[in-house]
């Protein structure tokens, strides 16, 4: 590893890449719907990760990674950047703003980063020397070969791009595309390749302005959007709808859309979500039922705690069900998972969660949200630390950290985290 550093060459095995493709969704015959996936070597993987997190490290300190980046960065999340953009819809929401949020999806965008121009604006933020001519020799040269039911393609040679699968590529991509929206006046959040853009109905203007920069940055760094992919979403009430296009192309118009595997909707409601999540779990719970039909207690809690709750449970402090349907809904699932071991002749199910040591569902629902509440609050630099306003009495019993209550108008306002833990923060958390 030192030799290499120090001469910036690479032996070609750690060049060698072995793709294997990875199904996202949509046409299994199409293989653009596949995410290629390099396999490289492991100690090629070890040396990127020390790299990676001393240029990590760097980035940070100069603050070229923008704050709204939330993807690879530490301390931030798909959870961060959900709340960080729920929190900003839903107060102009409750002052009766309409919000468009626009959704970009880049065309390949690992493998479509030019090899020369992310070198160029790598020196162009300081990282420069031995370093940079590392990068450069991990970066040329490089092969790949495809692997599909145990069989091997020809090799063939990587032209561009950023290998998806590699500790380093992550890294490399959101640099490049880092001064994307230092010229943006719109709102905006990140999640490596995954953006989106908003701001209120009335204020139109400035985010078609924001578009027409955008597509400028596409063109000067060939980074073009998947247009298909595109869209735009309008929320609240008595949204006008305004039409939007970017270099020609009208975004198409949506009621929802997935956002980092969250479903949002036009009125901001968690129904639609909690449906296709409960859809999912009880396929995943119909497969263990079939699969393991006379299978002890405890396999099964192991089972449903592994395969089932996580479905359950992804991004839990972001949504969160508001109709007693949605409740029961969201409940239902672990009542069908914990009458498999028991058979016809059962026990209720607050005797059979008793047996099988689980929690209710709302239970660690609530968990999850007073535990996202402490890693927010516990870190002074967190990116949604300003969601929470504390309170500045020191005469309060109980803990130092109370919140504050704020006044809201909306439904959806009124069940977002900070509003929703404020009740079992204060009255019972003890720190």
């Amino acid at each position: 590893m030192q030799q290499s550093f120090i001469t910036g060459e690479l032996p070609n095995d750690w060049r060698t890449a072995t793709v294997k493709p990875i199904f996202k969704k949509g046409d299994q015959l199409d293989a653009g719907n596949f995410r290629p996936i390099s396999l490289t070597s492991l100690i090629s993987k070890l040396m990127e990760s020390i790299i990676c997190h001393t240029m990590m490290k760097f980035l940070l300190e100069h603050k070229i990674i923008p704050a709204e980046q939330h993807g690879f960065v530490p301390k931030r999340s798909v959870i961060t950047n959900l709340l960080s953009c729920l929190n900003d819809w839903s107060r102009e929401l409750d002052n009766h703003n309409p919000v468009d949020v626009i959704y970009f999806d880049y065309i390949k965008a690992f493998d479509k980063v030019p090899t020369r121009r992310l070198l160029h604006k790598l020196e162009h933020f300081g990282i420069r020397g031995g370093l940079l001519k590392w990068i450069e020799g991990f970066l040329s040269f490089r092969t790949f070969r495809v692997k599909i039911d145990g069989c091997l393609s020809n090799s063939q040679k990587v032209l561009s791009g950023v290998p998806q699968g590699t500790v380093l590529g992550p890294i490399l991509f959101i640099v490049y595309i880092a001064d994307l929206t230092v010229e943006l006046s719109s709102p905006f959040a990140l999640f490596a390749d995954d953006l989106k853009l908003y701001n209120t109905s009335k204020n139109n203007n400035v985010l078609k302005a924001d578009l027409i920069t955008l597509y400028a940055w596409t063109q000067k760094w060939l980074m073009p959007f998947n247009m298909k992919k595109c869209c735009v979403l309008h929320l609240g009430r008595n949204n006008p709808k305004m039409q939007y296009n970017l270099g020609g192309h009208v975004f198409q118009c949506v009621s929802s859309q997935i956002d980092l595997g969250i479903t949002i909707t036009e009125d901001l409601s968690w129904s639609s979500h909690i449906l296709s999540v409960v859809k999912k779990a009880n396929s995943i719970g119909y497969l263990i039922r079939k699969a393991f039909p006379c299978a002890p207690i405890e396999i099964i809690a192991k089972l449903h705690k592994t395969y089932v709750r996580p479905i359950l449970e992804y991004a839990n402090s972001v949504w969160h069900p508001i109709l007693v349907r949605d409740k029961q809904l969201l409940e239902s699932v672990q009542r069908r998972i914990t009458r498999i071991p028991f058979g016809f002749h059962r026990p209720s199910y607050e005797d059979r969660l008793k047996i099988m040591k689980l929690p209710t569902i709302e239970h660690r629902k609530v968990r999850g949200d007073v535990i996202t509440t402490v890693k927010i609050l516990s870190q002074l630099d967190s990116p949604i630390r300003h969601l929470f306003s504390t309170s500045d009495d020191p005469r309060t019993r109980g803990h130092r950290l109370k919140l504050r209550k704020y006044a809201f108008k909306t439904r959806m306002r009124q069940f977002f985290l900070p509003e929703r833990v404020f009740g079992i923060w204060n009255s019972h958390l003890q720190i």
